[in-house]
C-alpha cells in the first residue's frame, strides 16, 4: 500500500507536464506540429513561428463570466459581514480570478488558509495547480482526507503534506538540477520537529475541481484542433512568401542575364534567329490563398463548437445580432459556466466557514451560500420586457427577480425603496388636496 508521500510524489510528478501544455497554449506558446517526420525535416529551417491562438480565446470567454459575487452567510448579517472582511483583509479577494483562471486552463485550482503565527494575520492564497495535489478518501470520493504541495527551495525540494489535525514538512537530502524530478525516496521528514499541529481539526488545503470524476481543463479538446489550424497557417504564410506575386519567365535563346523585375522596367528582348527557338516571355499566376482561410475559418469554427463558444467571439458577424438572437447563441456558453458554478460553490462554501473559524466564529459550511454573477450578457431592453411579460402574466415580481439572480438582500432594498416611493407619493398627493381644499374655501378657482 502506497504512503500519501508516495502517492503526491507521483501525482505531483504526473500532472506537471500535462498542465504545463495547457499553460503553454493558453499563453500562445504553441509548438509547430507535423503529420509525419519528413514534413519535419523539410521545414527544420523554418526561422519564424505562425500562431493564431483560439485557446485564449475559449478560456477568456469563460473567465469573463466566470466572476464570484460574494459569500454570505444565510439568515446572519454579522457572520456575513465579517466573512466580506476576512475575504479582503486575508488577500483571497485579489486571488479569487487567478483561481478560476487555473481552474479553466487546467481543470482544478487550489487555495491555502491559515493564520500567521507571527502577526496573528489570516492568510489565502492561490496556489499553482502544478504544484498542489488533492488526495481524497476512497470510501467516500467527496471527502478530501489530505493535501500536498511542493516547490523548489534553491536546488532542493520542499513538500507539505496537509491534514485535518496535522502538518506534515519534508525535504530532500541531496540538491536536484534545473529539470529533474525527485521521487518518494528522495525526501526525509525535515528539521528536529517535522510535524506541526492543526488546532482547527479542518484541512486548510482547499482543491477547487471542474469535474468530481476528472478535473477537464477547458482546452483538451481544443488543441488538437489548434494544431491542426496553425499548420493551416505556417503553410499559408510560407506561400505567401514563395508564391504571393506573379513568376515570370524569359524563354530565349539570347543571354537574359541583364533583364531587371522592377517597377518601369521595359524588357528588350531579342527574336530569334532563323529555324531556332521562338522568343517567349510569360509569368505563373500568384498562389490563391483563399483556400488556406477557409480551412482556418472551417478550424476555427469547429473549435467553436466543441468548446461551446459562440461563433461571433472568433470573426464579426454580418451586423449586429438581436437580445433574442444572442441569448441564443451565447446559451451553451452560459450552461457551461452555470455548471462550473455548481461544481466550485461547495469549495468556495468550505472555504468560507474555514476563514470564519480562523476569525473565531464557528459557522457550518452549509449555511453559506456562494453567489456568482450572472453568466449572460447584460440586454436591458430584453430584459425588462421579458420581466413584464411574466408579471403580467401573474407571477409576482419577487418571484420574477429572484429567478434573476437577486438575492434576498437585494429584494429587501426594493421593497424599501417601493414603501418608500409610496409614501412619497402618498405625501405629495395630501398636499395637493390640502392645497386644493384651501382654494376652494377661498373662493379661488381650483
Amino acid at each position: 500500500m502506497p504512503t500519501d508521500l508516495q502517492i503526491a510524489v507521483n501525482a505531483l510528478t504526473w500532472k506537471k507536464p500535462r498542465h504545463d501544455t495547457a499553460w503553454a497554449y493558453y499563453d500562445g506558446n504553441q509548438p509547430l506540429v507535423y503529420s509525419s517526420a519528413k514534413l519535419r525535416e523539410i521545414f527544420s529551417r523554418l526561422d519564424a513561428r505562425f500562431v493564431e491562438n483560439w485557446c485564449a480565446v475559449v478560456v477568456d470567454s469563460v473567465l469573463d463570466r466566470l466572476e464570484l459575487r460574494d459569500l454570505v452567510v444565510a439568515d446572519d448579517d454579522s457572520a456575513t459581514d465579517a466573512l466580506r472582511m476576512v475575504r479582503e483583509q486575508s488577500g483571497l479577494i485579489d486571488d479569487e480570478t487567478a483561481v478560476h483562471e487555473d481552474i479553466v486552463v487546467t481543470g482544478e485550482g487550489f487555495v491555502i488558509a491559515w493564520r500567521n503565527d507571527d502577526t496573528g494575520a489570516i492568510e489565502a492564497f492561490q496556489n499553482d495547480s502544478r504544484l498542489c495535489h488533492a488526495i481524497y478518501d476512497e470510501a467516500n470520493p467527496h471527502q478530501m482526507r489530505a493535501g500536498a504541495k511542493w516547490w523548489a527551495e534553491g536546488n532542493a525540494v520542499r513538500l507539505n503534506l496537509y491534514y485535518p489535525d496535522r502538518v506534515e514538512y519534508y525535504g530532500t537530502v541531496r540538491e536536484f538540477k534545473d529539470g529533474e524530478t525527485p521521487d518518494a525516496r528522495a525526501f526525509q521528514p525535515l528539521g528536529d520537529d517535522p510535524v506541526m499541529e492543526n488546532p482547527f481539526g479542518r484541512l486548510n488545503m482547499f482543491h477547487f475541481r471542474s469535474n468530481r470524476r476528472k478535473p477537464k481543463s477547458q482546452l483538451n479538446d481544443v488543441i488538437p484542433i489548434q494544431d491542426m489550424l496553425n499548420k493551416c497557417v505556417s503553410d499559408m504564410m510560407v506561400v505567401s512568401e514563395f508564391m504571393a506575386f506573379p513568376q515570370r519567365y524569359v524563354i530565349s535563346e539570347a543571354g537574359i542575364v541583364n533583364l531587371q523585375n522592377n517597377p518601369n522596367a521595359i524588357w528588350d528582348l531579342v527574336a530569334a534567329g532563323q529555324g531556332g527557338q521562338p522568343t517567349q516571355a510569360g509569368q505563373f499566376p500568384a498562389a490563391d490563398l483563399r483556400n488556406y482561410l477557409e480551412v482556418i475559418r472551417d478550424l476555427s469554427a469547429s473549435i467553436g463548437v466543441i468548446s461551446r463558444t459562440p461563433r461571433h467571439f472568433f470573426y464579426a458577424q454580418g451586423g449586429d445580432p438581436s437580445g433574442e438572437a444572442l441569448i441564443a447563441m451565447e446559451a451553451p456558453l452560459n450552461k457551461k459556466v452555470q455548471r462550473l458554478q455548481s461544481a466550485l460553490s461547495p469549495t468556495w462554501r468550505d472555504l468560507g466557514a474555514f476563514l470564519l473559524l480562523l476569525a473565531g466564529q464557528d459557522v457550518p459550511s452549509q449555511s453559506i451560500w456562494a453567489n456568482y454573477e450572472q453568466p449572460q450578457t447584460v440586454q436591458p431592453m430584453t430584459a425588462a420586457v421579458i420581466t413584464k411579460t411574466l408579471v403580467d402574466a401573474g407571477r409576482p415580481l419577487t418571484n420574477v427577480l429572484r429567478d434573476d439572480g437577486w438575492t434576498d438582500e437585494d429584494l429587501a432594498e426594493l421593497a424599501d425603496d417601493m414603501r418608500a416611493e409610496r409614501v412619497a407619493q402618498s405625501t405629495y398627493a395630501d398636499a395637493v388636496l390640502s392645497d386644493a381644499q384651501r382654494r376652494f374655501d377661498q373662493g379661488a378657482a381650483v
